[in-house]
């Protein structure tokens, strides 16, 4: 009577097609849904660490957030062996950076120009003139912040 009923032991083919077809699906889930986080994860990081995708600020005039970062940079510039607050007649103050900041905030792709100019200005006060390579390149990130009458 044991033999009259179907195998149904790990010898059945019906059974390991069965599971062989769901590890498969399993696995086409999970190979899916990584890709899904890598593509994810690369739309967000490619264009932020190549500059991708850059809009220029409004063109203002002055008091605009492109006008103060121009300025800023300006200032920064103007004196290599000062920080840019040291004298306060002709380069950026903190007031003058606060009151850019405020107004980048409130302006359309402000807080990445903003975030340029930062990058900026700290890499000029902890490189203090060893590579003006670094430097450049991120004047000309900054630079891709401003409308073409800025530059």
């Amino acid at each position: 009577m044991a033999q009259d009923a179907p195998d149904e032991g790990p010898d059945d083919p019906v059974a390991a097609r069965g599971a062989l077809r769901g590890k498969r699906a399993a696995l086409g889930v999970v190979i899916a849904m990584a890709l899904a986080f890598i593509l994810a994860t690369a739309f967000h990081v490619i264009p932020a660490v190549f500059g991708a995708f850059v809009a220029p600020l409004p063109a203002g005039g002055p008091g605009s957030c492109a006008q103060d970062l121009r300025d800023l940079a300006v200032a920064l510039d103007r004196d290599t062996t000062a920080p840019p607050w040291a004298d306060p007649r002709q380069a950026a103050r903190s007031e003058d950076r606060e009151l850019a900041a405020n107004r980048c905030a409130h302006t359309p792709g402000g807080y990445e120009a903003w975030a340029a100019f930062e990058r900026l200005r700290i890499a000029k006060e902890q490189l203090e003139g060893r590579d003006p390579a670094a430097l450049a390149q991120l004047k000309r990130d900054l630079a891709a912040y401003f409308p073409s009458d800025l530059r």
